[in-house]
């Protein structure tokens, strides 16, 4: 079993912040989307945090993906595109679930939003990136190995 080490770690804290951050410029000061929440906006937040919690945590465990290697080694490539493809992965599940502020969901709807859940995460997928090329991880630890 492997132990995430400070890279893990430090990209997972990164990137929820640069997503939660971009999605509250987003929806609530772009679109003024919050306007529309009809429950007390710390409720809001609170899961919104959990959520992008959440999701960082699969953009920084899917940018450790094999299967990305096809797409780029170079982490500053392969991270826009790990987030990006979570990003639609989410919106789609979102979709599913009818998660949304707006009631009215047409196609140009769906396109702006997805693209923008993928812009989202493949912002966060960059930092990532970023945090692979320059933080130096000390030493991988197994827990096989010592065992």
């Amino acid at each position: 079993m492997n132990i995430y080490g400070k890279r893990f770690i430090i990209g997972w804290i990164l990137t929820t912040l640069v997503m939660f951050g971009l999605s509250y410029l987003w929806h609530g000061i772009f679109l003024y989307d919050y306007a529309m929440i009809s429950y007390p906006m710390w409720i809001y937040l609170t899961a919104a945090s959990i959520a992008y919690m959440f999701i960082g945590f699969l953009v920084n465990r899917s940018f450790l993906l094999p299967f990305f290697d096809k797409i780029s080694r170079h982490p500053l490539l392969r991270g826009p595109a790990v987030g990006f493809a979570c990003g639609v992965l989410v919106y789609i599940v979102a979709t599913v679930v009818h998660v949304t502020f707006n009631k009215d969901m047409d196609l140009k709807y769906l396109l702006l939003d997805i693209t923008w859940q993928g812009i989202e995460q493949a912002f966060g997928g960059f930092v990532v990136g970023l945090v692979y090329m320059f933080v130096h991880e000390t030493q991988a630890y197994h827990a096989e190995e010592n065992d």
